[in-house]
């Protein structure tokens, strides 16, 4: 059952992926901050955008655990951080892996942010290099292309090894046994 506090935890939760990110205002805490225009300033935000998504990915996969696995823990003698730790934190596994390897590809190919929260060549990601190919009178479209294949591999290794992983965990909360 959840409570006054768990519906306002969950709308947020939901509203942090329905609501789009207010660009100007993030600048702004991110100067008054002195992390604007670094790369700990662009991983803070990332991770901010990205929290929703796992949140809901573990909310989830948590929902569907058994509550007589707590209980019969809990018979054995584990009580709080020994319970999450012995008990719950190792099941998590397969969440924990589709979260990590979903939220890195994101990351990756994420073009907007660094654009907007790391402007110059300084910190340059590998998306925000697609960007320097181009110019008003000429594009290199052979740099282009080449920059775009390099782009795509790292992505597509880790779906291939890792697909089975990212299924199991996305689908593991799905269903309520």
């Amino acid at each position: 059952r959840v409570g006054k506090v768990g519906k306002v935890a969950g709308f947020l939760v939901l509203s942090g992926l329905i609501i789009p990110p207010a660009i100007v205002p993030t600048i702004w805490l991110l100067q008054g901050l002195g992390l604007f225009k670094t790369l700990p300033g662009l991983i803070l935000v990332e991770v901010a955008f990205g929290l929703s998504y796992a949140v809901l990915l573990f909310r989830a996969f948590i929902a569907a655990i058994p509550r007589e696995l707590d209980e019969a823990a809990q018979i054995d003698g584990c009580t709080g951080l020994t319970l999450f730790f012995r008990v719950i934190f190792p099941l998590l596994r397969p969440v924990t892996i589709t979260v990590i390897l979903t939220s890195s590809v994101a990351i990756f190919n994420d073009f907007v942010n660094p654009l907007y929260f790391t402007p110059g060549d300084d910190n340059a990601t590998v998306q925000v290099t697609l960007y320097n190919f181009q110019s008003q009178y000429n594009t290199q479209w052979n740099l282009l292309f080449m920059d775009i294949v390099l782009i795509t591999i790292p992505p597509l290794l880790l779906f291939v090894f890792f697909n089975r992983k990212i299924v199991a965990g996305m689908t593991s909360g799905a269903i309520k046994g």
